[in-house]
């Protein structure tokens, strides 16, 4: 019984550090071959904005318009379901052209959001993890936008993030 038991255990290991690796691989691919995109933050309650040592981003496309591109009027889109962005370039950033539930067609440049409780989209890439004690400089400034990169799902993954017009990481 005690060989079974080493085998299970090394089995579920195994699964975990694969399941891991998976993880940041599919990250990893989106960043080096990912569609490169703009997108334009908007101001969150200075109060909450740095928590620790990270920022929390909110984004101009993550307001859920009163109507899907694919849905009738007056229907309602439930927290937890994912809905699609199709962009569109804004000048120096993409903007929501379209928001609908099913997945648009190539060759349109889509995000991938889910409804949260607030009726928000949620792209996963509200977080931004900042080195000690640098949170005042997105704290303050005017202006910040986040460069995010796009795999062929939607999914988006942080490049880098703009302050000012300027990379973070050279304001440090």
């Amino acid at each position: 019984m005690n060989r079974l038991a080493a085998i299970l255990f090394f089995a579920v290991v195994a699964a975990q550090v694969a399941s891991l690796l998976a993880f940041a691989g599919v990250r990893e691919l989106a960043l080096a071959r990912g569609r490169e995109v703009t997108l334009q933050t908007v101001p969150v309650d200075p109060r909450s904005l740095l928590q620790g040592d990270y920022a929390i981003l909110d984004y101009e496309i993550a307001r859920l318009p009163g109507r899907l591109s694919d849905r009738p009027a007056g229907h309602v889109v439930p927290a937890g379901s994912v809905v699609y962005v199709v962009l569109e370039e804004c000048g120096d950033v993409w903007c929501d052209l379209r928001h609908a539930v099913d997945r648009p067609a190539y060759p349109a440049v889509y995000i991938r959001g889910t409804v949260n409780a607030r009726g928000r989209l949620d792209f996963g890439i509200g977080t931004y993890f900042v080195p000690e004690g640098t949170g005042h400089i997105i704290e303050q400034a005017r202006d910040v936008k986040v460069v995010v990169a796009l795999d062929d799902a939607g999914r988006a993954v942080i490049k880098r993030v703009l302050v000012d017009g300027a990379p973070f990481e050279t304001m440090r």
